[in-house]
């Protein structure tokens, strides 16, 4: 089975491809926008493992949460190659990724200058997902996960933390449970949070 998962969430965005039950993993530069880069890469990604859009059985999105323009951005795509080729679309979010290297405790994604995503994990799996402000992260008990590539970024240190270094694999774990589970979530972004220009009309 062909696979074809975006995400774009996230300041370092990913083109993962499953073929053949092999894994493939392209990471996009952090110095290019999403709407600029993903076709590029993509183009690259395809080249590499000698597919066509045609040939993937499975299209999945990461629907966040994460950056706004970055959601809109993978999503469109994924719904524009399902037009095309009418192949099944399977929506995971970022967490559902996350939770496969977390038996227990909270995962922190940096949103803005002033908050987190958070979920909170039992057992492997999410019983919590929402916002939390950054002044709040020094009350959580337990460790706390975040990814490698936002340490520098989020700047917080406390003896609970856990950096999440390589995830990839995840994605894929991810995606395998939802076709067991035969899961039929829409695909809807997931913000969690207001966008700025919502706030402003509040």
């Amino acid at each position: 089975m062909n696979t074809l998962i975006i995400d774009t969430t996230r300041k370092l965005a990913k083109i993962l491809i499953s073929k053949d039950d092999k894994h493939f993993v392209f990471d996009m530069s952090d110095k290019i926008k999403h709407s600029e880069g993903l076709f590029l890469y993509l183009e690259k990604a395809l080249s590499e493992t000698k597919l066509k859009i045609s040939d993937f059985d499975v299209l999945s999105g990461v629907v966040g949460p994460g950056s706004f323009t970055g959601i809109r951005v993978g999503m469109s795509v994924i719904k524009g190659f399902n037009q095309v080729i009418n192949k099944p679309v399977v929506p995971i979010n970022i967490f559902e990724v996350l939770r496969y290297g977390v038996k227990n405790g909270v995962i922190l994604l940096n949103s803005t200058s002033t908050t987190c995503y958070k979920a909170d994990i039992r057992n492997f799996e999410i019983v919590d997902m929402g916002v939390i402000n950054k002044l709040e992260i020094s009350n959580i008990s337990g460790d706390i996960y975040i990814l490698k590539e936002e340490q520098d970024e989020l700047g917080i240190e406390y003896n609970n933390i856990r950096v999440i270094a390589d995830y990839s694999s995840y994605y894929f774990l991810a995606i395998e449970n939802k076709l067991k589970k035969k899961s039929n979530e829409l695909f809807e972004p997931l913000y969690l949070q207001l966008s700025q220009a919502e706030k402003n009309l509040k």
